[in-house]
Parts: C-alpha cells; structure tokens; sequence
C-alpha cells in the first residue's frame, strides 16, 4: 500500500497544488464558520457539499449522491482528477470511498478540518460506509495521494473540539508509549495548541502501525481499535461524537485490562494520576454504562456488528498491559457485558 504524503502548512492550499482537474468535496458548515474557507472554496469549479455525520455514510443514502457526483464530474478524465475531500471523520470516509470507485478510482486529497480526522481517520487509507445500524460495515483500503494539515483550517474549530480529538491523541500515546506518552501525560491542559503541538507526532506513530500490517492481514493494525469496541457501541446508542465516546471506551479498556490482571493496579494507578488523564472522563460516564435489560440487548446487537468479530459470539479486544504494549486477546460479547455491568456496579458503588 502507497504511503500518503503528509504536508504541514500554516494557510490554504493553492489549487495548482492540488492536481489537474479538482471536485472539491467538503462539509457544508465549513463555509458559514470560516470566511477563508468560503473564498478559497469559490476557486473551485467542481464542488460537492455534503452534511457532516454519520447519516452522510449510510449505504441507502449513496446511491443518490454518487448519482450527483457522476454527472458533476462527466467531463474530466480519470487520470487527470483529483478528489480533494475537507471535512471530519464522517467527510473523509465518504469522500474516500467515492474517489476509491468514482472512474474505477482516481487520485485523493484529505484536508481534515477536525481534529479526531487530523490525528486519526485521514491516515491509513480506510474508507467506509455505514449498514443499517451498524458502523463502517463495507469500504475500501485506499490511501490518499496528500493529506494537507492546513493550521489555519483546524485552528478555526471552537476550542470544545479539542476535547473531541484528545481520545485518538491519547490512544495512539498509549499505543506508542515511550516519549510521546511521557510527555503528553504531563499535559494539565487539552487544548487546541497541545494538540498541533503533538500532531506530527501523532500521525508518525499511527504510520507505524499502519506500514508493519498495511491491509489488516496479520492482525498487527487491530491494537488500533484500543478504546473502540465499547466505545462504538457507546457512540451508535447514544449519538455521541466518536471523540467523545472513545475517551470512554479508553476508559472501560483501562478498567478490564486490571479486571483481567493485565495491567497491574500499580500501572493503572500511574495512568490515572496522569495529569493529562484528567480530560478522559466527565460525569456522564456513570450514567451511560448501563444494566437494564433493554439497554444491554441493544448493546449485545451492537457489539455482534462489530467488526472485530472472531466467531459469531467472540470478539477481539484490545487490553492494554501498560504504554507502549497493547494485547489482542478473545473475548465473549457475554463477557464484554458482564464487565459492563461490573464497572457500572463499581460506580454506583464507589
């Protein structure tokens, strides 16, 4: 698999620098909240504004707008176009998907305006969309030629998104511990500056992973689902921001990998003193771990959807043991829910 070539710069992008013929695919919020982005939007001939979520990801919904998509682009040529995608996580799937089959595939630019797709989704070459309910259920591996970190466009988020991003930044130091989480664990603050501060960083960490199992075939990639598997349930059942949800999934992963007598209490204990760990959790945890039995049949559902299923009944969950050593161990959807209820118990009782 192709490497995306990463560029780091302060404004916009000049469109000579983005190819030949250009369909600009973007959030359509971007131009009400950033003037610079309405006037360098206009440069563009071929554009395709989309709303942001993950409604914009459903399988039912593409029909139509690959439908659009077809008749914009009819007069250009599948070597000379170049799909550049601006947008979040749920505008970055999409986006992807649709250079990965538009013409049989044609060249890809990612500009992501978030933070959780500039840390996280626009690197690795995973597209998707969405099946009923469930997440990311069918898409593509195809990596985009350029991913464009435009300082400018991520630092005209409100601050609250910060918080937003910090799951995937938390997740990836956990993952690559060493310096990176070392030095982010001393952070008091999770700002908008801490985070392009560890941008780069960031990024080089999750290519590390990504280079050694490229296409998902040995299973090394999977330590990138740590915090997802509860916290993908969390995010379909109550429609939080996947940032968000994933601080809470980081959270229950933590928990259960002491249940379990992966990580000692020592190292959990270090963890959680972190000043940084501080911005993982605010009190709505206690009341979306649940154990009524409706909630935890929906909860079942959703984690039979997942992914990372082994068997029909068996997942592979990611533990951590401490920063820098992640383990893949099967787990029972059963067993996942009885941590559920264990950790809820646990709160109420703490």
């Amino acid at each position: 698999m192709k490497k995306s070539t990463l560029l780091f710069t302060t404004a916009l992008p000049s469109l000579t620098d983005l190819g030949e013929e250009l369909l600009l695919i973007y959030d359509e919020i971007l131009p009400r909240k950033s003037t610079a982005f309405k006037k360098w939007s206009q440069k563009f001939s071929l554009k395709y504004g989309v709303k942001a979520g993950e409604s914009l990801k459903s399988v039912d919904h593409f029909p139509q707008h690959i439908r659009k998509i077809v008749q914009l682009c009819e007069n250009t040529s599948s070597r000379r176009l170049t799909v550049v995608v601006v947008g979040g996580g749920s505008v970055g799937d999409f986006g992807g998907f649709v250079a990965s089959v538009l013409k049989r595939g044609v060249k890809l630019v990612h500009m992501p305006s978030t933070w959780l797709s500039a840390i996280d989704s626009a690197h690795g070459g995973k597209t998707a969309l969405n099946v009923g309910g469930a997440k990311n259920q069918i898409g593509t591996f195809y990596p985009a030629d350029k991913v464009i970190l435009s300082r400018q466009l991520l630092m005209s988020q409100p601050e609250a998104r910060a918080f937003e991003g910090f799951g995937e930044l938390l997740k990836i130091s956990w993952i690559q511990g060493g310096t990176l989480w070392q030095e982010l664990s001393k952070e008091f603050e999770v700002t908008s500056a801490v985070l392009w501060k560890y941008l780069a960083r960031a990024i080089d960490a999750k290519y590390k992973v990504v280079g050694k199992d490229p296409e998902e075939k040995s299973g090394h990639r999977h330590i990138l689902n740590l915090g997802h598997t509860v916290g993908h349930v969390l995010e379909s059942y109550y429609q939080l921001p996947h940032g968000v949800a994933i601080n809470y999934g980081l959270d229950f992963a933590l928990r259960y990998s002491v249940q379990l007598k992966i990580m000692s209490s020592k190292e959990y204990e270090k963890i959680s003193h972190a000043p940084v760990s501080g911005y993982l959790l605010s009190p709505l945890r206690d009341d979306l771990l649940q154990t009524k039995a409706s909630v935890l049949k929906e909860f079942r559902q959703l984690l039979l959807s997942d992914k990372k299923k082994t068997k029909s009944q068996t997942l592979r969950f990611v533990f951590l043991k401490k920063p820098g050593q992640c383990v893949v161990k099967e787990v029972t959807v059963d067993e996942v829910l009885m941590e559920i209820c264990r950790q809820k118990e646990d709160e109420l009782n703490g």
